[in-house]
């Protein structure tokens, strides 16, 4: 084992300038596949008996936030040694994310959410939770635990860890592409319109979490699209 460390030079990526984006990639390739595989709605159907879509989506969710953002918090504060604002988790310019959010929200629900939620087969999909529906305070408590864990876990991850934690060896471009391709990648055997889109809400999400220098923007915008789809849905 130390003779294939040796020859592949494993230790020269492992120190240096090279650990923080060797770590981040290493672990943007490992949790996303860890919770498409067995942090799904499908693996909380498979394994536990009499799973009720709220709970199994609830224990997407879950996994979500243990895998996208205990995790990489841990790996910031005890590996890193980083303040939590360096990865976003601060107002940032709360003016330019507020405007971005007002303006984009409306033109996003008219020109996509409303015509997506239209079709089979979203309306197949989501909401995740089948009985959303039923009243106000069973959407509510659903799309509340949908932010509170899924999103929050998913913002953190993609525009915090990932785009904030490379941005100062890739620059700021870059950074934003890369963060796009696991975040598209966990959306294969969702809707068709929702894997393209996915890579123009990575890009999206990325330049606002650079303009604000902040999640909090990308994560209720992200947080309202979601929302807005599932209200569509369940009022038409």
């Amino acid at each position: 084992m130390k003779a294939l460390i040796n020859m592949l030079d494993l230790r020269a990526h492992f120190r240096g300038e090279d650990l923080k984006p060797t770590v981040i990639l290493i672990i943007a390739s490992l949790m996303p596949a860890i919770h498409r595989y067995f942090g799904s709605m499908e693996f909380a159907a498979r394994s536990f008996a009499r799973t009720a879509s709220f709970e199994a989506a609830a224990f997407m969710f879950g996994a979500a936030f243990f895998l996208l953002a205990v995790i990489p918090l841990a790996v910031i504060v005890l590996v890193f040694h980083e303040p939590l604002k360096n990865y976003g988790l601060q107002l940032g310019n709360w003016k330019a994310g507020f405007m971005a959010t007002a303006l984009l929200f409306p033109l996003i629900a008219g020109a996509m959410l409303y015509p997506a939620s239209q079709t089979a087969e979203m309306r197949a999909v989501y909401p995740f939770d089948m009985d959303a529906g039923a009243s106000w305070m069973a959407f509510l408590q659903f799309e509340c635990m949908r932010g509170a864990l899924f999103y929050t876990a998913w913002e953190f991850f993609f525009r915090g860890f990932m785009l904030f934690g490379l941005r100062k060896h890739v620059g700021d471009w870059l950074a934003i592409c890369i963060q796009t391709i696991p975040s598209c990648l966990w959306h294969i055997g969702m809707p068709t319109g929702e894997i393209i889109s996915s890579i123009a809400g990575g890009i999206l999400f990325g330049l606002l979490a650079i303009r604000t220098r902040s999640i909090l923007w990308p994560f209720l915008l992200h947080v309202l699209i979601g929302a807005g789809l599932d209200f569509f849905i369940v009022i038409t």
